[in-house]
């Protein structure tokens, strides 16, 4: 019966099925973005490739009044001397790789146009009178400032250029023209001439008209399909580019991406259909060792927290806030103890790295940080003998430490803090008057440094009912923004904390990193020396105050 059932099955799991529908939609998406990308890709190079060829004839095209002015300033410069200014034309026209006329011409008597004076290919002789549809032009090229094309005229395709005063002197016309031929024969190029993969197709109309096609580099014309057309303005006239590409502008490679990611697709498709039924079978194993390990990281994490003691005359609080899903165990660290005399220490420290290697080297730190500070009496020879011992066993790559020492409390209940800063950034400091600084003094290199260091020392007065924030880098840094910039926020919050509790401060600490991207760990320490330092507010803590890290 067993095996009649499992030849009854079908050879695909449901899931299978499943994912094999998934992938092949996914691969219909792919070629179908592939498609659209290529093609727009495609389409934005022709018309790259337009814009460059409308530049070079918009450059051709302005060359024409350009030499019609300077003839313009020849007749100006010598009062209209004739043969002056058959010299200066023949010049231009010697330059020039393809013949043309010019001509300087005035209003006939009998009507039409007389010609004063030509130089060019010989098509326009001195004393001819135009008097064909070229009139036209040379009319309008009186009464406008700027060039006037003539339309393509005759069998010989015909095309002119006419330019009146102030180019001229007042009463004539200066004129350039061109004979095209009685066909549109595409030029000879090589395939790595410039425009070679494309066809161009130039009208002196807005309109693809046969009629009016000046120039082309193939025969079949108007272009068809993929065309990328652009006006061009002529003096006062309108002309039309038409741009097709002869070949992909993109490579052949990539215009074919949509039957290889095709390809690729249906491919995939059966490869994730062979593997699936193997991922299944694996998953629950890979499920229950990530469970093993996501417990062991949470574990890890809780046993490196500190446990904040309770300390006569001061009221601490602690958090700590990694910087995203899945990092358990960080660098980042607070910690507060006693020492003899009344004293009590305060850390905060960043080891570089957000895995466990980090936080083993930080459990490491924190220990003999711990231990030095018990029989050394200054934060600067802890962090010296610390990074000594550091650079030796080489526990990292580098550290940051602030590490301060408060005084057995005064009469009054102030006390002196000590403190040495090993590239930390700098603790704020909220007075009793609301006052807040940073304590920016006893600030050397960071640990683990390649450079010998010995670790200088400041200290500070604070009075009773001052509060100091001690946090790493992650509380103040923002994608973007500058350290100070962040230092200043965090100034802000402690400002206006009034008489709230050191718990309040870290939540509105917190807060303020919430609404922002964290790109790292966060720990935070906040100590407030109490206004009434006395035996019983010492002893037990402030009702809904939690001394611990959360």
């Amino acid at each position: 019966m067993a095996v009649g059932e499992r030849g009854r099955r079908s050879p695909l799991r449901a899931a299978t099925i499943l994912t094999l529908l998934v992938a092949l939609g996914l691969t219909t998406a792919a070629v179908w973005a592939t498609f659209l990308g290529v093609r727009d890709q495609g389409r934005r190079l022709l018309k790259e490739r337009t814009g460059e060829i409308s530049l070079v004839l918009r450059q051709a095209i302005d060359a024409i009044p350009t030499g019609l002015q300077q003839l313009g300033a020849v007749l100006d410069a010598t009062d209209g001397d004739t043969q002056a200014f058959q010299t200066a034309a023949q010049t231009q026209v010697d330059a020039s790789p393809s013949p043309f006329d010019i001509a300087w011409l005035r209003p006939a008597s009998g009507g039409g146009y007389r010609v004063v004076a030509a130089a060019g290919a010989g098509d326009i002789h001195a004393g001819d009178v135009i008097t064909d549809e070229r009139v036209q032009t040379l009319d309008a090229a009186m009464h406008t400032e700027v060039v006037v094309p003539t339309p393509v005229i005759g069998k010989d395709r015909i095309l002119g250029f006419a330019i009146g005063a102030p180019s001229a002197p007042a009463g004539t016309v200066l004129y350039r023209q061109s004979t095209l031929g009685p066909a549109v024969s595409p030029p000879r190029a090589a395939g790595t001439a410039p425009f070679s993969e494309l066809d161009v197709a130039l009208y002196s109309s807005t309109r693809a008209d046969p009629a009016t096609i000046l120039t082309s580099t193939g025969r079949d014309l108007p272009l068809t399909g993929d065309v990328r057309d652009q006006t061009l303005l002529v003096g006062s006239t309108k002309w039309l580019l038409t741009v097709k590409a002869r070949a992909p502008l993109v490579g052949r490679l990539t215009a074919d991406a949509p039957w290889v990611v095709l390809g690729v697709g249906l491919l995939g498709s059966g490869l994730i259909g062979l593997v699936v039924e193997t991922v299944a079978r694996r998953r629950d194993a890979a499920l229950a060792l990530y469970e093993v390990e996501h417990h062991v990281a949470e574990s890890m994490q809780r046993a490196l927290l500190p446990r904040l003691p309770e300390l006569p005359g001061l009221e601490l609080a602690a958090r700590y806030l990694a910087s995203g899903a899945g990092q358990q165990v960080g660098g980042d660290w607070f910690d507060a103890f006693p020492v003899a005399g009344g004293r009590c220490g305060i850390v905060v420290g960043d080891v570089i790295g957000h895995d466990v290697a980090a936080a083993s080297a930080m459990a490491q730190i924190r220990a003999l940080l711990r231990g030095f500070a018990v029989d050394t009496g200054s934060p600067a020879e802890v962090l010296t003998r610390l990074d000594r011992v550091i650079d030796e066993l080489q526990l990292t790559q580098l550290v940051t430490v602030f590490y301060g020492l408060l005084d057995a409390p005064a009469a009054d209940g102030s006390r002196v803090l000590h403190y040495s800063n090993a590239g930390h950034v700098p603790p704020v400091l909220r007075r009793p008057d609301g006052a807040v600084e940073p304590l920016a003094g006893g600030a050397s290199v960071v640990m683990g440094a390649p450079v010998p260091a010995e670790y200088a020392e400041s200290e500070v007065h604070l009075p009773r009912g001052s509060t100091l924030a001690l946090f790493t880098d992650g509380l103040v840094e923002v994608p973007g923004g500058s350290l100070t910039d962040g230092l200043n926020r965090v100034a802000d919050i402690v400002a206006a904390m009034g008489e709230h509790a050191p718990e309040a401060l870290c939540d509105d600490l917190l807060e303020e990193v919430s609404l922002r991207s964290l790109r790292d760990d966060v720990a935070l320490l906040v100590v407030r020396l109490l206004s009434s330092p006395t035996p019983a507010a010492a002893a037990t803590p402030p009702q809904g105050t939690t001394h611990g890290a959360t």
